[in-house]
C-alpha cells in the first residue's frame, strides 16, 4: 500500500471497535512499522482526524464528527434513504436496513426500527459477509464473475449457523438464483431464529451498488408473508432505483 493507502486504512480502523488503539496494533493491519505507522498517525492528529488518549492509543478525532455531521446535514445519505425505508417498515412492520459494499463487506449504512417489542438486533456499522444474510449475498451476487471466483479462492468462508452456505459451488448456484430472481432470502445463515428479504439499488447505467431488506423473527413470517414480503421489498427497490435514475430519489413518498 501506499502511504495516502495507509493513512485511509488507519482512518477505517480506528472507526471500528474497540475505537481505541495501540500503535503496535495498527501498524500490523496495515502492515506499516511502528516509526511509520507513528508518522502517519501523527498527520492524521495534527489534522483533528484522530486523537491520541493519556495512555498512548489513538481513536477518531472531532474533525471525524464535523465531516459526519456536515455530510449528514447537506448531503444526507439518510435523508435519501429514510422515506422508502420508513415506508418498508411500517408495511411490514419488521427492520429495513439499507446497507452498500465497504471494504469486501455489506455495511449497514441506515436502519429503520421495526416498532414491535420483539425485534432483530442489529446497528449502523454492522459488517456482514457476502456468503451469509440477506444483504450481504445480493451484493454479493452482483459482482462481477472474476470478482466472485477470486474472493471464493482468497477468502474462507465461516459457517455461521448450521444453515450458513459453506460450498463455493453452492453459493455460485445461490448467487446465480439471486441474479435471475432480482431478491435475496436469509433464511437463519446469520442467526438461527432470523429471516432477511433484500433486493437491489440500481444506478442509471444498472450497476448494482446498494441493497435494502428487512429482517424478521423466522417465528413471525408464515409463507403468506413471505410472498407478500418479497413483493415489498423488491417494488420499493426498483422505486428507490428508478428515482434515483431521475434525480428525484427520497422525493417521491
Amino acid at each position: 500500500m501506499t502511504s495516502g493507502e495507509k493513512t485511509v486504512s488507519l482512518l477505517k480502523l480506528l472507526g471500528q471497535a474497540p475505537y481505541v488503539h495501540s500503535v503496535t496494533e495498527l501498524g500490523e493491519k496495515i502492515g506499516c512499522t511502528k516509526s511509520g505507522t507513528c508518522k502517519l498517525l501523527a498527520a492524521l492528529v495534527k489534522s483533528g482526524l484522530a486523537t491520541q488518549t493519556v495512555d498512548r492509543k489513538y481513536t477518531l478525532g472531532p474533525v471525524v464528527y464535523i465531516l459526519g455531521k456536515t455530510y449528514e446535514d447537506h448531503i444526507g445519505l439518510s435523508k435519501m434513504v429514510k422515506p422508502y425505508l420508513v415506508r418498508l417498515r411500517d408495511l411490514t412492520g419488521e427492520n429495513a436496513s439499507f446497507s452498500m459494499l465497504v471494504d469486501g463487506k455489506a455495511n449497514l449504512v441506515y436502519r429503520e426500527e421495526s416498532l414491535q417489542a420483539v425485534r432483530v438486533a442489529g446497528s449502523v456499522g454492522q459488517e456482514r459477509p457476502l456468503y451469509a444474510g440477506a444483504n450481504g449475498k445480493v451484493l454479493g451476487a452482483f459482482q462481477s464473475d472474476e470478482v466472485i471466483r477470486r474472493r471464493l479462492m482468497e477468502e474462507p468462508i465461516t459457517p455461521l449457523t448450521e444453515r450458513t452456505i459453506i460450498s463455493p459451488d453452492e453459493l455460485l448456484k445461490e448467487y446465480a438464483k439471486i441474479r435471475a430472481q432480482g431478491y435475496a432470502i436469509s433464511d437463519g445463515e446469520l442467526s438461527i431464529e432470523t429471516i432477511g428479504i433484500s433486493a437491489p439499488i440500481r444506478d442509471e447505467s444498472g450497476t448494482v451498488w446498494a441493497a435494502i431488506s428487512i429482517g424478521a423473527p423466522r417465528l413471525r413470517v408464515d409463507q403468506t408473508k413471505l410472498e407478500r414480503y418479497i413483493f415489498l421489498v423488491k417494488e420499493i427497490a426498483k422505486e428507490m432505483s428508478k428515482d434515483l435514475s431521475s434525480g428525484a430519489i427520497g422525493n417521491s413518498l
